[in-house]
């Protein structure tokens, strides 16, 4: 059993290099509070917590230079690059890191399941230097057509609406420049553990009837019944029916 002290560590080891003495020593106080309180929850189970940690352990490992480590880490916490540099590190939301690495594991295990090439946080460029950076992007090639999926997270409580309206303009751009092209068979997916809030609802229903690509939310409910299904092919089927329940009959095509 790998616990919790060899998951705040192995946490507290991702982003030592970016934190003085007395920030580490904040920060692994506030990551063990909170996930003991994950776990008194129920939110968390022991066997989840293994597969977080290995999950860090796994993830692609934060380049040597030090801007480039500090941009993977604001990208975990979900704060624009520029002003992660110059917010104290004490401020930082240890929930919304844990929550950020523990989704994004599940996602990225999800769509390997369902034969996806993924990539996490690969940078890409949109219109006039625009950059995109999904947490997960993934592809697939089937005898339907060739699939694209772009995956971000929203893990604050509760979720940023600005994130949201941020995202959608971001991958607007990407979209716009992407060949192959983003388009009618391709997925925005927005991810959040909680639930978006109605403003941040009608951006993405916006967004979606604006483009022809599908723009998806995933609710924490969503999450739940995705990690529960008994194996990948009931989670393919859920993940399915969630479009299915967004789009109706509207004559979009269905997602393979």
């Amino acid at each position: 059993m790998i616990g919790v002290e060899t998951l705040i560590a192995t946490m507290v080891a991702s982003v030592t290099p970016i934190f003085a003495k007395p920030g580490i020593d904040h920060l692994t106080e506030m990551l063990t509070k909170t996930v003991e309180s994950f776990q008194q929850k129920g939110v968390m189970k022991d066997d989840e917590i293994n597969q977080l940690t290995e999950a860090i352990r796994k993830a692609p490992p934060p380049p040597i230079q030090m801007a480039m480590r500090s941009e993977t880490l604001s990208r975990w916490f979900e704060i624009p690059h520029d002003d992660f540099e110059r917010l104290p590190k004490e401020k930082l939301d240890p929930g919304v890191l844990i929550r950020h690495l523990y989704i994004e594991y599940l996602v990225t295990t999800w769509l390997e399941e369902f034969g996806y090439k993924v990539e996490v946080g690969s940078k890409m460029l949109g219109v006039e230097g625009w950059e995109f950076m999904p947490d997960i992007y993934g592809q697939v090639s089937t005898l339907h057509g060739h699939f694209q999926v772009a995956v971000n997270l929203i893990c604050d409580d509760p979720p940023s609406t600005s994130r949201v309206s941020f995202l959608c303009e971001s991958i607007e751009a990407f979209a716009a420049k992407k060949e192959p092209a983003f388009g009618d068979k391709d997925i925005f997916m927005l991810v959040t553990p909680f639930k978006f809030s109605p403003t941040a609802h009608s951006v993405i229903l916006k967004e979606d009837k604006d483009h022809e690509y599908y723009v998806i939310r995933l609710e924490g409910s969503d999450l739940y019944r995705l990690a529960k299904a008994q194996d990948k092919s009931y989670r393919l089927t859920i993940l399915q029916n969630v479009v299915s329940e967004a789009y109706g009959t509207s004559g979009r095509k269905t997602w393979a």
